[in-house]
């Protein structure tokens, strides 16, 4: 059996117009410019570093903007929809005894929140998330260790080049969705070894593992 480990916010979740309300209504108190709802497509072919240039937040205000988000995210947490597809393909995963586990950079309290309410915390192993936004691959390292994963029977699957990174980072394969927040041009760039558009696609990447 082969060991999935995901992303949560683009990839489990459909938490982008949650996160975008929650950033917007912070930027003036934090100084940068808030992002319209009609750019936030367009903005989908940006990197991490690339959106937070663009929004000019001050990057000695990022760790207290994170740690807000993840605190008002948490109150949400079961209420955020799961994304298209994702809800019946971790059952399956999980009937067929593939390991589960979430790495992300929310908090832990607002992914166990969003499992509980679709009745999904029994197929997860466990859940690690909090740290800054780029230190997604040591979360992975710690994720393996602690179950002593073998990394070439891991994928990590996620929505944004920061998650292939992380991966890569980790020894890990990893699997990018279009179905997120990045674009499907700029995931490509990163040659990911799987580009999927559907959730059922990682019922085929289990068999190939």
């Amino acid at each position: 059996m082969s060991n999935f480990l995901f992303d949560f916010d683009g990839t489990l979740a459909d938490s982008l117009s949650a996160i975008v309300l929650i950033t917007n209504r912070l930027a003036p108190e934090f100084g940068f410019r808030p992002t319209p709802l009609a750019e936030v497509e367009a903005l989908k072919g940006l990197t991490a570093r690339q959106l937070i240039r663009y929004s000019g937040i001050p990057l000695l205000k990022i760790p207290a903007l994170l740690r807000r988000v993840r605190a008002e995210l948490s109150q949400q947490g079961g209420h955020i929809t799961p994304c298209p597809g994702v809800i019946e393909v971790i059952r399956t995963l999980y009937a067929q005894h593939h390991t589960l586990a979430v790495v992300t950079s929310n908090s832990p309290a607002t992914v166990e929140a969003f499992l509980a309410a679709h009745d999904l915390t029994h197929c997860f192993l466990s859940v690690d998330g909090g740290g800054t936004l780029f230190r997604k691959g040591k979360l992975i390292m710690r994720c393996l260790e602690k179950h002593q994963l073998v990394p070439r029977e891991t994928v990590y699957v996620g929505d944004e080049i920061r998650d292939i990174d992380a991966a890569q980072f980790a020894g890990v394969r990893p699997v990018s969705v279009t179905w997120g927040f990045n674009s499907r041009p700029l995931l490509m760039k990163m040659s990911p070894d799987w580009l999927i558009d559907d959730p059922e696609l990682l019922l085929a990447i289990a068999d190939q593992l």
